[in-house]
């Protein structure tokens, strides 16, 4: 006949490889013979919280612990059980007695962080994880569960803006998992946006390392040498980022704008010509249904006055005094067309009274709507019932008669739309203050932008939009004077002496910066 101990062996066995049913009877007939068997009655009750038993469970727990209340491992499955009957915080404090008792118990310590992370208490739950891997270092499971906790909390700091907050935790969430591309690109993020931009690099680096094919990682990398002036460099990596995939097109516009700084013009031209095919088709190819135009204009005999329209909101210089040098230079440069100004209250008193005394026609917006939706204002010229043609421009751009020679050149073709595009850098369909076209032809603009404009927020919205929701309408119904891509368009027109110089549509600003995006 077995002895107690050996009875207990083969319950323990069978408890083990889950025929729990079996163990169960093994277990009550040991403490059949003796009551007080701490093991028996140490392992009945964690196999009664396995099979949903849990106050049982605590009861049999309970009465090993009177007998054993310096063993750890029966505090920890104690723990256990209360954290299976929702009783957290008292699973806590039996986690503790526990590590009170045996304080490299790893795996205790891996339980307590669940408990903290489950409270919401992350620093307690990377704090325990630490100790089970200091504990146990071959132990998987806590490493892995600290990288997964550390990696968790760095991405909400940055996304947050904390990147600096972000970076103990990732560094050392990287220290544990050295192979871990994702964690070197969250790295090189964080860096990035703390501004070590050369810091930055090494983490990249090892994301591509790891990940040849990490796109996000090589992009990010072409970004940050941009930015520390590595030209060279930053273009071999961009390159590689559109290689890796040719339909990015962050990735296209960055590297022509390197190429571009690097004086690279013809490779730069290329690519831009292939970023214009690019948007082309992704914009067919995913244009939203809407009507075709109509042949004539709506309200056609009521449309008599030819507009051009600007945007303005807030107090800086570049667009308030931008506004008025334009509405000046319409009288000069377009006699018969009228300079309208849409504008919210945000816009300072002098610069409406001085666009008045200009000639100006003032449209009043909805009061502090200018940083939504002023990008889109202009567009609402296309729907005036009284106006016949607009053109939507830019305040930090000025007027010039390259520009007036180019429309009157559009107005002569009889086409209905009119988009230009003066410059290497400008690789968009419609650039939104370098186009126009007959009035009462597209569908109601503002309505339709005030909903992209709350989904698709950044300087560059509106491009966006009308790459959407007015080229797939307009580009066969367009004369485009394109300078640089002549797969995209018809040269400027010449000046009484030839070409022109001026650049329509340059911001009277300070240059471009590589890496940055060219404004229209």
């Amino acid at each position: 006949m077995a002895t107690i101990t050996e009875a207990l062996t083969i319950a323990l066995d069978l408890h083990l490889s889950g025929r729990l049913g079996e163990a169960q009877e093994l277990y009550t007939r040991i403490l059949d013979a003796d009551p007080d068997h701490p093991d028996a009655l140490h392992f009945l009750g964690v196999l009664a919280g396995q099979i949903g038993q849990g106050d049982l469970g605590l009861t049999l727990i309970g009465r090993a612990l009177k007998l054993r209340p310096d063993a750890a491992d029966i505090h920890a499955n104690h723990a256990t059980i209360l954290r299976g009957l929702k009783r957290r915080r008292e699973a806590l404090a039996a986690h503790q007695r526990a590590i009170a008792l045996r304080p490299d118990f790893a795996e205790t310590w891996i339980d307590a962080a669940t408990l903290h992370r489950e409270d919401g208490d992350g620093d307690r739950a990377i704090a325990a994880l630490e100790r089970a891997t200091r504990a146990a270092p071959a132990l998987a499971v806590a490493p892995e569960r600290l990288v997964l906790l550390l990696h968790e909390r760095s991405r909400l700091l940055i996304e947050a803006g904390q990147p600096v907050a972000a970076l103990p935790y990732l560094t050392r969430a990287v220290e544990l998992a050295p192979f871990n591309a994702d964690l070197a690109f969250l790295l090189g993020n964080a860096l990035y946006a703390a501004g070590l931009r050369q810091d930055s690099l090494s983490a990249y680096r090892r994301a591509v390392a790891l990940v040849p094919d990490f796109q996000s990682a090589v992009f990010n990398l072409g970004i940050a040498l941009g930015k520390i002036d590595r030209l060279e460099t930053a273009c071999a990596a961009l390159l590689h980022a559109v290689r890796i995939d040719p339909t990015n097109m962050d990735a296209l516009e960055n590297l022509i704008i390197t190429l571009y700084a690097l004086d690279q013009e013809n490779e730069a031209n290329e690519w831009a010509s292939a970023l214009l095919d690019l948007k082309d088709r992704l914009a067919l190819a995913h244009a939203p249904a809407q009507p075709s135009l109509p042949a004539v204009p709506r309200g056609a005999a009521r449309r008599t006055r030819n507009v051009i329209a600007f945007s303005l909101w807030g107090n800086q210089e570049i667009y308030t005094k931008g506004a008025v040098a334009n509405a000046h230079l319409t009288k000069t440069l377009f006699p018969g067309w009228e300079c309208w100004v849409y504008h919210d209250d945000s816009a300072p008193p002098e610069t409406l009274s001085a666009l008045t005394e200009a000639g100006a026609v003032l449209i009043a917006m909805a009061p502090g709507s200018g940083p939504l939706l002023g990008l889109y204002w202009r567009f609402s010229a296309s729907d005036d019932p009284t106006v016949a043609r607009f053109l939507c421009r830019d305040c930090d751009s000025r007027l010039s008669m390259k520009e007036k020679l180019a429309v009157d050149a559009w107005i002569d073709s009889g086409r209905p739309f009119h988009i230009m595009r003066d410059h290497i850098l400008h690789t968009e369909l419609i650039l939104a203050g370098m186009w126009g076209g007959t009035a009462g032809l597209l569908p109601e603009l503002l309505g339709l932008a005030e909903r992209f404009a709350r989904t698709d927020v950044d300087r560059w919205q509106d491009q966006r939009f009308l790459r959407r929701f007015v080229w797939p309408l307009v580009r066969n119904r367009a004369l485009i004077h394109d300078r640089t891509h002549p797969r995209h368009g018809v040269p400027f027109p010449d000046g009484p002496s030839g070409p022109l110089s001026d650049r329509i549509g340059s911001r009277v600003a300070p240059e471009i910066a590589p890496g940055d995006r060219v404004t229209a």
